[in-house]
Parts: structure tokens; C-alpha cells; sequence
């Protein structure tokens, strides 16, 4: 109950930031930024085994891509 308490007031507190941005625009991309961030790290921690592939496979584009230049 208390992990769902602080979420909520994070997200209180995200709403005000973003609504003090300099334009609307800003505040929107804020809050969409922090959604998709969120919805990653559920999904990372409801699947463990994907999120370790993925991380591994993130991992290995990273090198390979750091081999090419």
C-alpha cells in the first residue's frame, strides 16, 4: 500500500512539474517521457527473463556498434 501512496503523490508532484514548464508542449512530452519510462520498468518487472534479454541485446548492439567506428 505504501508503494502505491508514494506513485501516486510522484505523479501528483510530475503533474505540477509539468504543468510550470514554459509551454504546454513541454509539459505534455514530460508526462508522456515519464508514462513510457514507467510502462518499461512494469514490463521489465513483470517479465524478468525478457528484461534481461533485452538488456543483454542492448548491451551487444552497443558493442558491436562501438566495433564500426
Amino acid at each position: 500500500m505504501f508503494l502505491y501512496i508514494l506513485a501516486a503523490t510522484f505523479f501528483l508532484f510530475a503533474i505540477i512539474a509539468a504543468f510550470k514548464m514554459e509551454s504546454p508542449l513541454k509539459g505534455i512530452l514530460f508526462i508522456l517521457s515519464l508514462i513510457l519510462v514507467c510502462g518499461v520498468l512494469y514490463i521489465f518487472i513483470l517479465f524478468p527473463g525478457l528484461s534481461g534479454l533485452s538488456v543483454a541485446s542492448m548491451l551487444l548492439v552497443f558493442i558491436l556498434r562501438q566495433n564500426k567506428k
